[in-house]
């Protein structure tokens, strides 16, 4: 199998922390059944307030806020969730659980990240044969102006420039308007991918970038099942076992990943 044109990345989750582990520490802490909370955001697409809001289409604040705890308070989802007591849902403070959640997806995957910003090394030496580019396909939310997260004087803002700094390529939800699993986000990112591989003269002048020449690192099952359906090869990445991905992925690049950088070798 040849080696890929485009190494793609999903962000929380696989280069950074996953924000699903707030979500299950608030399940915890508050006696909620476990996957209840992601049930109901899942079951709020596609006009929940999370989704437009990963699509650009809502501003992050006090409506959303208030759009998003109705989606997570639903009693047919409640009720219909196993596990459950009583006919009404939790008051689950939503603003409260939004900001765990970001917060937790400010820190690198200790696994993946490293392996990220080796990818990118090698993608910039030019010494792989027919070379490749690093690009990232994120649902995404904008932050408010002036936010800690926008801030690059703050750890968490240059935390993020440097993160966005990986990529040739940055494809945001938030951004394009499209999110995924929808196929337009595929294509959409296929399109910019085929752009940029171009420019970097990975691509030839009219060649057309096969989506089998494209390998995704994503940690939610139908994010990857859209992609499959693009036509692009998957890397499942599972909370708590991201090593398991790093060698996934060095077995797909031909890459050496994980050794220190005195030892690594193309």
């Amino acid at each position: 199998m040849s080696p890929p044109k485009v190494v793609l990345f999903d962000i929380g989750g696989v280069c950074v922390v996953s924000p699903m582990s707030a979500i299950l520490s608030y399940e915890t802490t508050h006696s909620i059944p476990p996957g209840y909370i992601n049930t109901a955001i899942s079951a709020s697409s596609p006009t929940g307030a999370w989704q437009r809001l990963e699509r650009g289409e809502i501003p992050l604040d006090a409506s959303f806020f208030s759009q998003f705890k109705s989606d997570l308070s639903n009693p047919e989802i409640w009720q219909s969730f196993p596990g459950t007591k009583g006919p009404q849902p939790p008051d689950i403070d939503a603003e409260a659980l939004f900001w765990r959640m970001m917060s937790v997806s400010r820190a690198p995957d200790p696994n993946i990240y490293p392996a990220l910003r080796r990818l990118r090394r090698y993608a910039d030496s030019g010494e792989r044969k027919g070379g490749f580019i690093v690009a990232a396909c994120s649902n995404t939310v904008i932050f408010p102006e002036g936010h800690a997260f926008n801030d690059p004087s703050t750890e968490e803002g240059k935390f993020n420039a440097e993160l966005k700094g990986n990529f040739h390529l940055f494809v945001s939800s938030a951004h394009v308007g499209r999110r995924k699993p929808d196929p337009a986000m595929y294509q959409f990112t296929l399109a910019e991918c085929e752009r940029v591989a171009r420019e970097k003269g990975v691509l030839g002048k009219d060649e057309r970038l096969d989506p089998a020449d494209v390998i995704f690192l994503d940690d939610i099952g139908s994010n990857l099942r859209g992609a499959k359906k693009a036509g692009i090869k998957g890397i499942k990445v599972v909370m708590g076992r991201t090593a398991d991905a790093v060698q996934q992925l060095q077995d797909v690049t031909g890459l050496d990943l994980t050794s220190p950088d005195d030892k690594a070798k193309l």
